[in-house]
């Protein structure tokens, strides 16, 4: 009997026992959800540093246009206003705004999410949607006296610039150059008549002297000019300019990477991995906001044509977005970059149609940084 049990029951027991053990691991792992792993990528905020110009794109050692040597703006695209004045123009924050018309869906197509004629805001981008019967460059800018003078009498005007080639120095009070100066007045001779204009400019002695050499070409030799913190040089940025340079100084300008945003181009790895583009609004809604906000809000107490006058930081992304990145400033490969007394312009006709148009003051809408030297 004693040999029956050893022989037939430790069998019946190990069995049992190992049955015991496998039903406590039978939640099999791939029924449960797993916990998610906190490891996210960490949002690096370099401290904002004493300079805000950038280091040349290494594959540029051309750092100037014809006539500013060595901080030409195209390797230093951020023309940063820091530390902006509050604006001493209450008007530039008014309380009735121009209510954004919608979209004509007669121009646009109802089997594609979107038309590239118009804005996501139901902005025009061709011209002739309002009646205004201009056409672009070769290079796709529109020209500030042709569209003056094509515009309705009733239609309201805004031009959104860079200031004119200025001296080397990146501070406040860096000068135009001579050659800066003329060009202000040149685009003031464009825009010559009898109507006074309203004028607006960053704090930076480049913006307000450019303004007022427009002015005094079109004739308004006593015009003021209002500092305006709205247009400073950092509205399409999530962190202040000096911090953008101090990411991306050493690998390339921040020339180059605002131009990779502009047109949707892949940062490298190891930018990404710092946060760089957490650095950006993303184009195209933060374009629209600016023309609402900015322009069309403030609209009933400026007058009917108006020029504000700001940074290459601005009115690089401006005139790729009211381009729909048609427009050639692709400076990571053609070394292209907004060129001086350049930008955009908004022209609301008196029904309410919005037309958002890349423009140029001077010969071309873009600096070509191959043609820069020393």
């Amino acid at each position: 009997m004693k040999k029956f049990i050893a022989g037939k029951a430790f069998p019946m027991i190990c069995a049992a026992f190992i049955t015991v053990i496998i039903a406590g691991c039978g939640d099999d792992s791939s029924n449960s959800t797993k916990a998610p792993v906190d490891d996210p990528t960490p949002m690096v905020t370099p401290s904002d540093t004493a300079s805000t110009n950038p280091s040349t794109n290494p594959s540029d050692p051309s750092t100037n246009p014809t006539t500013d040597p060595a901080t030409d703006p195209a390797t230093n695209p951020t023309d940063p206003v820091t530390n902006p004045e509050t604006p001493t123009d209450t008007a530039t924050t008014p309380t009735d705004p121009v209510t954004n018309p919608p979209a004509d869906t007669t121009t646009t197509n109802p089997s594609t999410p979107t038309d590239p004629t118009m804005t996501a805001a139901g902005f025009y981008r061709n011209p002739a949607a309002i009646g205004l019967a201009v056409s672009p460059d070769t290079n796709g800018f529109y020209d500030v006296g042709e569209i003056y003078k094509a515009a309705p009498a009733d239609a309201k005007i805004v031009f959104v610039l860079r200031h004119a080639e200025r001296e080397s120095g990146l501070g406040k009070e860096s000068p135009l150059t001579a050659v800066g100066e003329q060009q202000a007045l040149d685009v003031g001779a464009k825009l010559a008549s009898d109507e006074s204009f309203y004028y607006g400019s960053t704090d930076f002695l480049r913006t307000q002297t450019t303004a007022k050499n427009i002015a005094t070409g079109r004739g308004e030799g006593s015009a003021e000019v209002v500092t305006m913190d709205e247009i400073n040089g950092g509205y399409f940025l999530t962190v202040p300019s000096d911090s953008l340079d101090a990411m991306v100084s050493k690998r390339g300008g921040s020339f180059k990477y605002v131009a990779m945003w502009c047109y949707e181009q892949p940062f490298p790895n190891l930018l990404v991995n710092l946060g760089l583009p957490g650095y950006f609004y993303e184009l195209m809604p933060r374009g629209d906001q600016f023309v609402n906000e900015v322009i069309l809000a403030s609209l009933p107490y400026w007058k009917r044509v108006n020029v504000l006058i700001t940074h290459d930081l601005l009115t690089q992304p401006l005139a790729v977005y009211a381009s729909n990145r048609t427009i050639d400033l692709k400076t990571y490969e053609s070394y292209r970059w907004i060129n001086y007394v350049a930008g955009i312009t908004v022209v609301v006709t008196a029904d309410g149609k919005v037309a958002v148009l890349p423009t140029r003051g001077v010969e071309r809408g873009f600096l070509n940084t191959r043609d820069m030297v020393k």
